[in-house]
């Protein structure tokens, strides 16, 4: 039998996996709709980099929104944008449209995603609590690599038009997951919170510093990781000559190693720690790119070194969004997650909106060593500050701000 917190983690992860099998699908749509209406790399970015910013909004108004009236109302609802997005998407008419749709893909996986993430911190106990905040993203992981899966096939059988199925498919995760979470009770740490805590925050230089931490960590991994989530099969076409086929099954690849690294922290974060993971993973990330900028014209060494990475990646990500989900006060979490994760978003809307020009301008190698050159400040700060949160109750955890 799967316990009830287990069962939680799962259905508030299916956010997270709609989200990652949306994002892929996206980057496999871009290889038919870049053709059908002959974009440009600016539009290109435009409509890759929707869904992040779209997620800045959803993911501020929402995690406020959460910690004003609860985890449950917005964990229930908020996927309808979602669904939404998608379908707008698929039959979308102009770039505008398309546009618009995926910005609705972005707000609700942007409300999502805080408070599904304090909803589970709050029902996990100390021991468990790391392992089960990352099923979120683990997932998030699984999604892209199907969605590389389903994709292969629709683009040879459907054409210039394979984009619209591509797309619409993004509604079928997060309509299944709306019926499914409507078992699902209130936080009860939230509402005991609400009720009896006079809650004034004291050290608030201590809440900032986090907050910062967090931000900016998750900053840095999304704008590094979303290039690759979304212009791997893209980049292998155009700058390597692969096959989309052989592209597409790059791409799912590094999805994989993403999963990998999520298995990990799921099975050492709460043993070893979060921050004998997070150190090694972020120096090691640093590392790697740099050499990466070293094999560009070679798809074998490349294929090799993005699936390492997103391994990497999948750790350092993983571990930040747990430290964004339990190291805030209950009644400022959504917020806080909220705002880490917008922060993540706004790295990654950045990333996907320039790149498509940055290639064109410098080439590969030169983006590499720009994330580099983003990466390797951040892997001197978790030397420095990366807490030990692992085996304290949130009440322990909370404690340290008043």
């Amino acid at each position: 039998m799967v316990s009830k917190d287990t069962y939680i983690a799962v259905l508030a992860g299916m956010g997270g996996f709609s989200d990652g099998f949306a994002l892929l699908l996206g980057g496999a749509a871009l290889l038919s709709l870049s053709q059908y209406f002959k974009l440009t790399p600016s539009v290109e970015g435009l409509i890759i980099s929707a869904p992040f910013i779209g997620s800045v909004i959803g993911s501020l108004i929402f995690g406020r929104l959460s910690d004003l009236f609860g985890r449950r109302a917005i964990f229930l609802n908020v996927l309808l944008f979602f669904v939404l997005g998608s379908l707008v998407s698929a039959l979308a008419y102009s770039i505008p449209l398309l546009v618009a749709g995926r910005l609705l893909v972005g707000i609700g996986i942007g409300g999502d995603i805080p408070s599904g993430a304090s909803l589970v911190a709050e029902l996990s106990s100390e021991r468990s609590r790391g392992r089960l905040i990352s099923v979120q993203s683990i997932l998030w992981g699984l999604g892209g690599a199907l969605a590389a899966l389903v994709a292969l096939p629709l683009l040879g059988l459907m054409g210039s038009e394979s984009w619209r199925i591509i797309l619409g498919l993004g509604a079928v995760p997060p309509l299944i997951v709306l019926l499914l979470r409507r078992s699902v009770n209130e936080s009860w740490v939230w509402e005991l919170k609400r009720r009896n805590s006079a809650f004034r925050l004291r050290d608030r230089g201590r809440y900032t510093l986090t907050l910062a931490f967090t931000a900016a960590s998750l900053f840095v991994w999304t704008f590094i990781l979303a290039i690759f989530a979304n212009y791997t099969p893209t980049i292998l076409v155009d700058a390597m000559k692969l096959s989309k086929s052989m592209a597409l099954l790059i791409g799912g690849l590094q999805w994989i190693g993403f999963v990998a690294g999520g298995l990990l922290v799921f099975k050492y974060c709460d043993r070893l720690g979060r921050r004998r993971l997070i150190i090694p993973a972020t120096v090691g990330e640093a590392v790697l790119l740099g050499l990466s900028a070293l094999v560009v014209k070679d798809p074998i060494a490349m294929s090799i070194m993005l699936f390492i990475l997103w391994v990497l990646g999948g750790i350092g990500y993983i571990v930040n969004s747990i430290y964004s989900a339990e190291l805030f006060p209950t009644l400022l979490r959504g917020t806080s997650s909220g705002l880490g994760f917008s922060a993540g978003r706004l790295g990654g809307y950045l990333s996907t909106l320039i790149i498509p020009s940055l290639l064109l301008a410098i080439g590969l190698s030169n983006i590499f060593l720009i994330t580099v050159f983003l990466i390797s400040p951040l892997a001197m700060v978790c030397l420095i500050a990366a807490p030990s949160s692992e085996n304290k109750s949130l009440d322990e955890l909370e404690g340290q701000y008043y």
